[in-house]
């Protein structure tokens, strides 16, 4: 039997990203821990889904038509109710601690965008804000471009940003303004960060498309932040075509788990010491074809798949945190998955 209110929102590529899905998906938890799939709303390749902890609002970026769509939810079905227009190539949205602002990062240009929100999380407010655009520190103009792919906001109030074609982690002050740019971290020529995530012992731990690397950055005494490691993020070689793409944190706050393309594999990663040490202890396969976007749900990972549209369902170990496969859901093609707050 499956919950009534969805436990995740399920972001999708459709026709104008050579997808099979139709806009937005619900998914349901069933009592054998696998999800139950609903249409929940027409949109175009929404590629990226974020909701507010401060308004019932859902947030979607529509990847190749370049809008932010907000959707209201009520049960497993979204009505729309506000759209902007952006610059195509959105691929990642991220909302405030309080609600009031929304950060876009658009692949398709590298711009990172501040959106202002209204008191009620609506987008009706103050026109976008383009943040300053980065330059490639390895001084190839024409060569590479930049590609924004994540932004995220820490606990100490600046926020970061990955460029995934400049191979750089982007350090930004929310102002009133927008965001201000405080600092550029260079990671290696062609690693391609792709996603990170904070530990609280400090630490951001970024995984690298092109590389399949994860690199740990920590502020120093200075307030800058440095890189402090690197490592490969699988325990077995990466094989021809391998790329990385997502990195979550167990609930344990001991593991980290890794999105391997190609291959398609999960890679378990132990985090030891003050949190800067990173060990890979295990791959396991993702249970589709190209894993895109992985959650941690507790003792549960879920899994979207773009390729083999479907997101598989995994139960974590309780002593060593690995995946095993419990089943799957077939969704269409799958790129992000969001959590609701409902159906835990």
């Amino acid at each position: 039997m499956a919950h009534t209110d969805p436990a995740f929102w399920l972001g999708t590529y459709t026709a104008s990203g050579d997808g099979t899905a139709k806009g937005i998906v619900a998914l349901s938890r069933q009592e054998q821990a696998t999800l139950r799939p609903s249409f929940a709303a027409p949109a175009d390749s929404p590629s990226w889904l974020t909701v507010s902890g401060q308004h019932p609002l859902v947030y979607a970026a529509e990847e190749f038509a370049g809008r932010v769509v907000a959707f209201r939810p009520d049960g497993t079905a979204l009505s729309e109710v506000a759209s902007i227009q952006l610059d195509a190539g959105a691929c990642h949205l991220s909302v405030s601690p309080r609600g009031r602002v929304l950060i876009a990062a658009c692949y398709g240009t590298g711009q990172v965008v501040w959106i202002p929100l209204d008191d009620d999380g609506g987008l009706g407010g103050a026109q976008p804000v383009v943040a300053e655009p980065s330059t490639d520190p390895y001084r190839l103009p024409g060569e590479r471009d930049p590609h924004a792919h994540q932004s995220r906001w820490l606990p100490n109030g600046l926020v970061v940003t990955t460029d995934l074609g400049y191979d750089l982690v982007r350090v930004w002050r929310p102002t009133k303004a927008g965001l201000s740019h405080v600092q550029d971290v260079a990671l290696p020529q062609g690693v391609g960060p792709r996603h990170g995530v904070w530990h609280e012992s400090g630490h951001l731990h970024v995984v690298t498309e092109y590389s399949g690397e994860i690199f740990t950055l920590r502020f120093d005494d200075s307030g800058a932040l440095r890189v402090v490691a690197g490592v490969r993020a699988t325990a077995d070689p990466l094989e021809d075509g391998d790329t990385g793409a997502e990195i979550a944190i167990g609930d344990r706050r001991d593991r980290l788990y890794a999105g391997i393309r190609g291959s398609n594999r999960i890679s378990t990663i132990e985090i030891l010491g003050d949190g800067s040490e990173l060990r890979p202890i295990s791959d396991v396969e993702s249970g589709g074809n190209w894993p895109r976007h992985h959650i941690v749900d507790g003792p549960l990972l879920h899994v979207a798949h773009q390729y083999s549209g479907d997101v598989a369902t995994h139960r974590l170990d309780d002593r060593t945190g690995i995946p095993h496969l419990v089943g799957t859901a077939e969704t269409g093609t799958a790129t992000c998955l969001a959590p609701t707050g409902a159906g835990a």
